[in-house]
């Protein structure tokens, strides 16, 4: 009977206005993190899924034209050609680079610069490749 009471008074304790904030402040935490670490767990499963459903009506059309005794066209099985150039993303990622650090000296908190030269330096390193790339493909 006793640890019945004493839950029953820790139950009570919480509808103190000091408790309930306190409450609240772990509740959020708790939030934070399933919400930090569960947002990239949902992106890549979402992704799977969608890759997973795309292949399936794929296959479902392969095998309708193989019913029909209908030619199945190559471009079926081939990815999107519409995949971004280097030149695209670099330049891409230094703009985002450059802007956001423009944006943490002009609000003045010059910290966070170096950060923000990070992407702008990927976008860089992009551009250097595709160069590379480029020069190799011409021999």
């Amino acid at each position: 009977m006793l640890p019945l009471l004493d839950a029953m008074i820790q139950i009570d304790a919480l509808h103190k206005p000091d408790d309930v904030a306190g409450f609240m402040d772990g509740v959020q935490a708790i939030v934070a993190l399933v919400a930090i670490f569960g947002m990239p767990v949902f992106i890549v499963v979402a992704v799977q899924m969608f890759r997973s459903r795309r292949l399936r009506m794929v296959h479902e059309v392969v095998l309708k034209l193989a019913e029909k005794g209908q030619p199945v066209p190559p471009e079926l099985f081939r990815e999107s050609e519409m995949k971004k150039s280097d030149v695209r993303n670099g330049l891409t990622l230094i703009g985002i680079g450059l802007g956001v650090a423009t944006g943490f000296y002009l609000s003045g908190s010059t910290s966070g610069v170096g950060w923000a030269l990070i992407p702008a330096f990927m976008g860089l390193a992009r551009l250097i490749a595709w160069k590379i790339d480029r020069d190799q493909q011409d021999r």
